[in-house]
C-alpha cells in the first residue's frame, strides 16, 4: 500500500481536511514538512484543496536564510502561496521559565496561526510523525503524566487550546476555529525519507536536531534506541498505545464534563464543590475535577504536576470528617479551602479583591468617607428621622450600620487581631471574632484583612458587612444617628 493511499485513509478515518477546504501548511525545509506539503499538493486535485506554505525564521542558525529561501522557492515551483516571517525567539526565551525549545514552539504555533487568520484558513497542517509520537508519549511518561498527556499528540487539535504564554498578546489573537491537523501521525520517519527520495525532494537537515541539550533530542538519539533494541516495533506499539488513550480520553472526557456541569459552580476567582458530593466521588473524577479546577483559574499554565493536587485528595481520604480548614497551597497563587459545606478552589489574590479588605489600620470620618481600596468604600453621614420611625424598620440591610451620636471616637477600620472578640447584637456574651467569620462562612482567604470597624475605646463595633455588635444599640427614643454604608462601584477592580 502507498503511502499517499496511507495518508488518504488517515486523513478520511479522523476528518482532518475536507474536500476545498484552504490549508496552511507548516513547512520547515525539513523532511517531514517538505514531505506533507509535496503530498498535499499530490492528493489537492481530487480533494480541491487551497494550500499555502508558511516558513518562521527562528533567528538561531544562520542556515535558516537559505532555509527559508528553499521553501519559498519550492512553493513557487509547485504554483503555492508562500509566507515567511522572522522571529525573535531567543527574546522569548530570555523570560524566566521559557527554554528556548518552548519560546520556539510557541512563536511557530502562533505565527502559523496568524497566517491562517490572515488567509481565511481554518486548517493548520504539521509534519509531525509516528516517531514523534513515540517520543511524545514516552517524553510526557518519564515527566509524569495522566492520561491527557499518555495519549500523546491527536490527529487534531483546536489551536486556541494551545498555551502561548511566552508571547505579547498581540502575537496571539484569538484563533477559534482554527485545527491544527497532523496528517503523518501515523507514519514512520523511515517511511517519509524513503517518500522523499521517490520524488527527488531534498531536504535541508537542522543540525539541531542532533543537539542533546534538548531534552527530545536526548530520548530521540540515546534512550529510543535502547527501547527498540527491547522492541523494534516501539514506534507502532506506542502509536497503538496513544490512540487507545485517546478513545478513553474522550470517553473519561464525556463523563467527566457532565460531573463538572453537575458539581461545579463557576464564581470570579473561585471554583466551588458542594464537599459531601465530591468526597463520593472515586478519586480519579477528584483528581480531574481539581486539574480543571485549577486550569480554569490558572488557564495559561501548561503544567499541572501530581504534587499540585494530592496533598488536598490525601487531606480528604485521611480525615473524612474535617468540614473546615485551608488554605491549601495548590499551585501558582491557587487554593483550597475546606468552608462547609462546600470545597473552594480560589486564585487567592483575584478573589480577594472582590471582597472588602484592609491591611492596616485606616481612620474612618465622621461625616465623610474612606476607600477601601478596589473600588470598596465606606460612607459616613449624620441622619435623623420622626420619634417612633427609625430607618431600619424600611431598610434591612448588612452594608448599612447606624451607631449612637456619641459613640466614642476615633473610629478605626482594621484588620483582625489575635484574641479580637465581639458582642454580637442581641447576644449577652462575646465571642471570639475568629469563630464569628466561621459562622458566618466567610472565605477563609479572606478573613486576615476583612475590616473590623472599631470605636475610640478598642471594642469591635462592626464584622463590616456582616454582624453588628451590642455596641451599636441606639437608645429606643433615639432620632439620630450615625449612617456607615458600605458599597462598591460597579465595574471598579
Amino acid at each position: 500500500m502507498s503511502i499517499l493511499t496511507d495518508l488518504r485513509r488517515f486523513i478520511r478515518r479522523h476528518r482532518l481536511l475536507p474536500d476545498r477546504a484552504r490549508v496552511v501548511v507548516g513547512v520547515s525545509g525539513g523532511p517531514d514538512s517538505l514531505a506533507l506539503l509535496h503530498a498535499l499538493n499530490a492528493l489537492s486535485s481530487e480533494h480541491h484543496w487551497r494550500l499555502h506554505a508558511a516558513y518562521l525564521h527562528h533567528g538561531l542558525r544562520d542556515e535558516a536564510d537559505d532555509e527559508a529561501r528553499f521553501v519559498a522557492n519550492m512553493a513557487a515551483e509547485w504554483g503555492l502561496g508562500c509566507t515567511i516571517e522572522r522571529a525573535d525567539v531567543r527574546g522569548i526565551a530570555a523570560q524566566p521559565g521559557v527554554s528556548l525549545e518552548e519560546a520556539a514552539r510557541q512563536a511557530r504555533y502562533a505565527f502559523l496561526g496568524r497566517v491562517a487568520k490572515r488567509l481565511g484558513a481554518r486548517y493548520v497542517a504539521v509534519g509531525h510523525n509516528a516517531d514523534d509520537q513515540a517520543e511524545t508519549v514516552i517524553m510526557h511518561l518519564l515527566r509524569g503524566s495522566g492520561l491527557a498527556g499518555l495519549r500523546g499528540m491527536t490527529p487534531d487539535t483546536p489551536l486556541a487550546g494551545l498555551r502561548l504564554t511566552a508571547l505579547p498578546a498581540d502575537q496571539r489573537p484569538d484563533f477559534h476555529g482554527i485545527h491544527l491537523v497532523r496528517p503523518w501521525l501515523q507514519t514512520s520517519r523511515d517511511d517519509i525519507w524513503a517518500y522523499c527520495r521517490r520524488n527527488q525532494l531534498e531536504p535541508r537537515i537542522d543540525a539541531t536536531n542532533t543537539d542533546a541539550t534538548f531534552f527530545r533530542n536526548r530520548l530521540r538519539h540515546e534512550v529510543l534506541p535502547l527501547l527498540r533494541a527491547i522492541n523494534p516495533r516501539l514506534t507502532r506499539t506506542l502509536g497503538h498505545t496513544a490512540l487507545a488513550l485517546q478513545g478513553d480520553y474522550e470517553v473519561l472526557s464525556r463523563h467527566r464534563d457532565h460531573l463538572w456541569d453537575e458539581l461545579a459552580r463557576i464564581e470570579p476567582h473561585r471554583i466551588r464543590f458542594r464537599l459531601a458530593a465530591f468526597r463520593a466521588l472515586p478519586i480519579g473524577d477528584q483528581r480531574a475535577l481539581l486539574r480543571r479546577a485549577i486550569a480554569t483559574l490558572r488557564p495559561h499554565h501548561r503544567n499541572i504536576g501530581w504534587e499540585h493536587t494530592e496533598r488536598l485528595l490525601d487531606l480528604l481520604v485521611l480525615h473524612p470528617q474535617q468540614a473546615s480548614g485551608g488554605p491549601y497551597p495548590l499551585l501558582a497563587g491557587v487554593e483550597a479551602y475546606l468552608n462547609h459545606p462546600y470545597l473552594d478552589i480560589i486564585s487567592s489574590s483575584e478573589f480577594t479583591m472582590d471582597l472588602p479588605q484592609v491591611q492596616a489600620p485606616l481612620t474612618l470620618p465622621l461625616p465623610g468617607s474612606l476607600s477601601l481600596g478596589r473600588g470598596w468604600s465606606l460612607r459616613t453621614r449624620r441622619c435623623s428621622w420622626p420619634a417612633q420611625a427609625p430607618p431600619w424598620h424600611e431598610r434591612a440591610n448588612p452594608n448599612i450600620l447606624w451607631l449612637p451620636i456619641d459613640i466614642p471616637r476615633p473610629l478605626i477600620v482594621r484588620p483582625r487581631r489575635p484574641g479580637d472578640r465581639i458582642q454580637p447584637f442581641g447576644m449577652s456574651g462575646a465571642k471570639p471574632i475568629t469563630a464569628l467569620m466561621t459562622e458566618l462562612r466567610l472565605p477563609r482567604a479572606a478573613r486576615a484583612h476583612w475590616p473590623l470597624l472599631v470605636d475610640g475605646s478598642g471594642r469591635i463595633l462592626w464584622l463590616v458587612g456582616q454582624r453588628a455588635s451590642e455596641a451599636c444599640r441606639l437608645p429606643a427614643d433615639a432620632t439620630e444617628a450615625w449612617e456607615i454604608v458600605l458599597s462598591r462601584r460597579p465595574g471598579d477592580v
